[in-house]
């Protein structure tokens, strides 16, 4: 190709003023392959190489490439760009702020290949726009290292790229020169290492499966290294783990410790979620001499020294397994990275409840309970703010990987989504499902829904409205009586927010007698609910929510007025063998209504109108338990619980 022309004013035009937004021309290739040839020192954030940029051409044609690549901010000068070659041939180019401009002579039409290689060098700093640093250096009990952490936009700071989440690479190559002292860790397979001249050696790190921008990885430092094989227990395989380890001090230990408990995690995560994702390249941990920090790039996460840890990390106003984690993300993140960044809580939400998971499968749930009251604890003390990151935050770095949001909360409601399931199996069927329907891809968060409803034959609308799009959370103030055998409970919601005023959700209360308890769930359909339940035991008192499922808060009072006063139809026999029958008790209640009949798991089993004041209802079907049934008129609803002989 032929040299290219100079860029002119309306070129400049294109550059954007926001240092996080997108430029469209980006939308114009694909990437399909990135090749990394860099001097890295563990001494100096200070890089110097070239990175080649193989893509296919997806417009009608292409007569300018664009880069991300930052340069100059606030007076100061991360990364110079040398020179450009399109095709092997050199090309004039123009770096203004955030991006390399390339113009092409001929323009090259869509489906056709281009490979574009940079020369550059510069500081990789942290960048003055963003909390994740680009390229970091931590010294820790004399072994200096030196690491890169992307999330979210900080790709740019070290190399040329396209921060894209939907324009996954296909492979990697990274050539990592530096002092023969050192070891690396980054993707895929160590291809090779070749002795160079004057002290240096160059490594040859490969992947071969789909990544985006973010997980591309590197640390280089002195270090130890532990290499062995985890086997996978559901089946033959087995694991290649790699990892880079300060092999000194109080926390080595504490590492090798943790990358037993790793094998475990291997094996459950295997069993929960699918076969480890990367299973014919590695996985593994680079330890850093930083202390609470955490990435999970691809195929070996970079981790702070106190974050490598075997259970519990106080981690601002809560706690995590912060090895779980990470590791959790490579089938949430790595494996389906969510399609923009306004559905992060597919990635920390479901990276933190998998933390509790760990730790209910492989401690106690004893200890899972003490881990999720901070989680709680924290969620509660604010009430604003969705789960969901909507448009006009998705470049603002504290919104997207808010603690309380995006960690916390997203994880609870994945919580509160297993209660309302009430069945494990089908619980992680479904997000096998979600993450094999989009393997190596994409996903948004109504890719999840429909995997749920889907799996479950169920209709998650008013949930994923109510939790993840909605916000805040609801309040129960609940008031009951007991009259003879029959239990009657009053059970009004408010909200913490205005934006969602009502949470349709399952709640249990545990209803004690002298003799011992038990657990009913109900259902909150409204912001007023009546429940009439059959229960011959003397009742002491109520807990709402004993094993911790909602984010809620409560309150239960006794004293109720008159029974009949509230209740609006009687049901008989109780217990029945065939046939119930309802009476309405009020002429009023008869319009437009219906009844539903639900087993004890909140599972509807039957709708039927009501016409007449007095109803049969056939349940002849049901096997023999407990039932409950719900009358539902002009907005209004009452329970009771009946038994099936």
């Amino acid at each position: 190709m032929k040299n290219c022309f100079v860029l002119t004013a309306v070129l400049f035009m294109m550059v954007t003023e926001l240092s996080f937004s997108q430029n469209k021309l980006e939308n114009n290739y694909d990437v399909k392959q990135y090749i990394l040839d860099l001097n890295i020192s563990n001494n100096s954030t200070e890089i110097s190489g070239n990175v080649t940029i193989k893509a296919v051409v997806t417009a009608a044609s292409l007569d300018t490439m664009v880069v991300e690549l930052i340069g100059h901010y606030s007076n100061y000068t991360y990364m110079v760009c040398d020179s450009v070659f399109v095709d092997g041939m050199p090309c004039t180019f123009q770096h203004t702020g955030d991006y390399i401009f390339i113009p092409l002579t001929t323009a090259i039409p869509q489906s056709q290949l281009i490979s574009v290689q940079i020369y550059y060098h510069g500081q990789g700093d942290p960048h003055v726009g963003t909390d994740y640093q680009g390229i970091g250096k931590a010294t820790y009990l004399g072994y200096t290292e030196v690491y890169n952490s992307n999330e979210f936009n900080a790709s740019k700071v070290w190399f040329p790229s396209k921060q894209v989440l939907t324009d996954k690479a296909d492979s990697v190559i990274f050539y990592i020169t530096t002092d023969s002292t050192n070891l690396t860790g980054s993707n895929g397979l160590l291809e090779s290492k070749t002795i160079l001249p004057n002290g240096k050696c160059r490594y040859k790190w490969v992947t071969h499966y789909p990544i985006a921008y973010y997980l591309i990885s590197f640390v280089v430092g002195p270090v130890g290294e532990k290499d062995y094989y985890a086997k996978i227990s559901s089946g033959k395989d087995s694991v290649f783990m790699k990892n880079l380890l300060i092999p000194t001090g109080y926390y080595y230990p504490i590492h090798l410790r943790a990358l037993e408990k790793s094998d475990l995690l291997m094996n459950l995560y295997c069993d929960k979620f699918g076969l480890y994702p990367f299973k014919n390249e590695k996985f593994g941990y680079c330890i850093v001499g930083d202390q609470y920090g955490g990435m999970e790039h691809q195929t070996m996460c970079t981790m702070d020294y106190l974050l490598m840890d075997t259970t519990f990390t106080p981690l601002g106003e809560t706690y995590c397994w912060g090895t779980a984690h990470e590791f959790a993300h490579h089938w949430f993140g790595d494996y389906v990275t969510c399609a923009s960044w306004n559905h992060i809580w597919l990635h920390e939400g479901m990276a933190t409840y998998a933390e509790y998971i760990a730790i209910q499968n492989l401690e106690s749930q004893e200890r899972a309970n003490i881990w999720i009251k901070p989680h709680m604890d924290y969620i509660k003390k604010y009430n604003t703010g969705s789960v969901y990151v909507p448009d006009s935050m998705i470049w603002n770095q504290s919104r997207v990987f808010n603690g309380m949001l995006s960690y916390s909360k997203g994880a609870m409601v994945e919580h509160i989504l297993r209660y309302e399931i009430n069945n494990d199996s089908v619980f992680f069927l479904a997000i096998r499902n979600y993450l094999n329907a989009h393997a190596y891809s994409n996903a948004t968060t109504e890719d999840l829904k429909s995997s749920f409803e889907s799996t479950t034959r169920l209709a998650f609308t008013d949930f994923f409205n109510q939790w993840i799009y909605g916000q805040g959370y609801p309040i129960f103030n609940v008031r009951w009586s007991q009259s003879g055998d029959t239990l009657l409970i009053v059970s009004d919601e408010s909200s913490t927010s205005t934006a969602t005023p009502l949470f349709k959700t399952h709640f249990d209360l545990k209803v004690d007698y002298p003799s011992g308890d038990t657990i009913i769930r109900l259902f909150q359909g409204a912001n007023h609910e009546v429940f009439s339940l059959h229960i011959p035991k003397k009742v002491s008192s109520l807990e709402f929510d004993p094993n911790t499922w909602l984010i809620q808060k409560n309150t239960i009072k006794t004293g109720i007025a008159d029974y009949h006063a509230l209740s609006n139809f009687d049901i008989y026999p109780n217990p029945a063998k065939n046939v119930i029958s309802i009476d309405l008790i009020r002429s009023s209640t008869g319009n437009n209504a219906s009844v539903s009949i639900y087993d004890i798991r909140g599972e509807l089993l039957l709708q039927q109108a009501i016409k007449n004041q007095r109803t049969d209802v056939d349940i002849s079907f049901l096997p023999s338990g407990i039932y409950f049934i719900r009358l539902i008129w002009e907005g209004n609803t009452e329970v009771k619980r009946f038994i099936k002989q």
